[in-house]
């Protein structure tokens, strides 16, 4: 304790010799911090939520952004398919389940999806209250999404053209909200889900006669994409060929288009962890040279401890001491960096994407602060042990 008192004293009587160190020790320990909390999150919603989705048939154009739009709702679909193309289609023997989905209309921001009951199962769907949506202009929702946007049981909210809050072009066609869903975790959370009917309604009311809602059976309907799961990985080879050369959809496979994805993002995380471990080896020549700057101005007083009685030991645990607590500043100051810049993240990633990042403390913030103490008392070592060989009369004689 009493080491731990004089060595703070050391730090606050010179403080600009350990702000550069700790400085750079904090930024690199907020990069390790941010970056780790990015990847985790990012890898947890989209494997999450690929889970169950063998391949996404749409339209035609990029099989990426139809998997990004399909299974994450972060981007704009590629088109319009035929709803006959892909009733074709779910009678392939190597179709296990093909949930429909119809996009184009926001709540709020907030994407209202038109799809059928096979989207429970899918995302383990249970609702909580009220029933599930059964008729035309019927939805449901998250509890997290009605505690958000306010929404309870009856209450009527109409939808407005395009998937991105913004438009002025309104649907005068309500949906009522008739049940709430406990959170499940994945995209499903911040979805409106109806049926593929209040799509086509209200799309049709828009385009045509107000108020009315008439029969879909003399129309060539349309969808937005299917996600479909296979019978077995034979499908894999055989399936998505067929649908590109042979229909005017495209199929698109999540677990290729993602991988690519991590491919190119895991490039950008390995240079951003390099150049933090780069900071913390910085952090760590610099309080060397911090250390050694000190002992060579302070050698008469750790003479003078000696003479006082302070052992070779004290005078090394008294060094060392600095260190650490230099470390540990560095360390409390860079996740504290990490979380105000990880909050920062996940604000915008609500904003942009409607995806909500964590940023609470967790053990990998006390990971984060050992490394910082490692670093530090690593650092320490050389010129503790100096300080612990000096000798005493040679000091004394140089002093005299």
């Amino acid at each position: 304790m009493k080491n731990l008192k004089l060595a703070w004293s050391n730090v606050l009587d010179s403080p600009t010799r350990s702000i550069v160190s700790i400085l750079l020790l904090a930024f690199g320990i907020g990069m390790i911090g941010l970056v780790r909390h990015f990847s985790d999150n990012v890898n947890a919603q989209f494997q999450g939520n690929i889970r169950g989705v063998d391949m996404v048939v749409g339209a035609k154009g990029s099989p990426l952004q139809l998997v990004l739009c399909g299974i994450y709702h972060i981007d704009a679909p590629t088109g319009n398919i035929p709803l006959a193309e892909v009733e074709q289609l779910r009678k392939n023997q190597w179709v296990k389940e093909l949930i429909p989905i119809s996009l184009g209309d926001n709540y709020m921001g907030f994407r209202i999806v038109g799809t059928d009951s096979t989207i429970y199962n899918h995302y383990g769907i249970e609702i909580l209250q009220g029933k599930p949506f059964r008729k035309s202009m019927q939805a449901i929702v998250s509890e997290k999404l009605a505690r958000e946007l306010q929404l309870k049981l009856g209450q009527k909210i109409e939808g407005t053209h395009g998937l991105t809050a913004g438009s002025d072009d309104t649907h005068h066609h309500p949906y009522e909200i008739t049940g709430i869903f406990k959170n499940t975790g994945t995209v499903a959370d911040q979805l409106i889900f109806t049926s593929l009917s209040s799509v086509w309604d209200v799309h049709h009311d828009h385009g045509h006669d107000h108020g009315h809602i008439h029969n879909h059976d003399d129309e060539e309907l349309e969808i937005t994409l299917a996600l479909i799961k296979f019978t077995g990985p034979m499908a894999n080879f055989a399936l998505p060929r067929l649908i590109n050369q042979n229909t005017s959809m495209q199929a698109a496979l999540p677990a290729i288009e993602i991988n690519r994805v991590f491919n190119l993002l895991g490039i950008g995380v390995e240079v951003i962890q390099w150049i933090a471990y780069v900071l913390i080896g910085l952090s760590a020549v610099g309080l060397v040279f911090s250390l050694f700057q000190s002992l060579s101005s302070r050698m008469d007083e750790l003479s003078l401890l000696r003479v006082l009685g302070y052992r070779p030991s004290g005078i090394f645990g008294l060094v060392l001491s600095e260190g650490l607590l230099i470390s540990l500043i560095g360390g409390v100051l860079g996740i504290g960096i990490g979380k105000a810049a990880q909050k920062l993240v996940s604000d915008y990633t609500v904003s942009a994407f409607r995806y909500r990042f964590d940023y609470s403390f967790s053990t990998d913030d006390l990971h984060l602060l050992l490394i910082a103490v490692a670093a530090g008392t690593l650092a320490s070592l050389i010129p503790a042990i100096r300080a612990y060989a000096q000798s005493v009369v040679i000091t004394i004689q140089k002093a005299s």
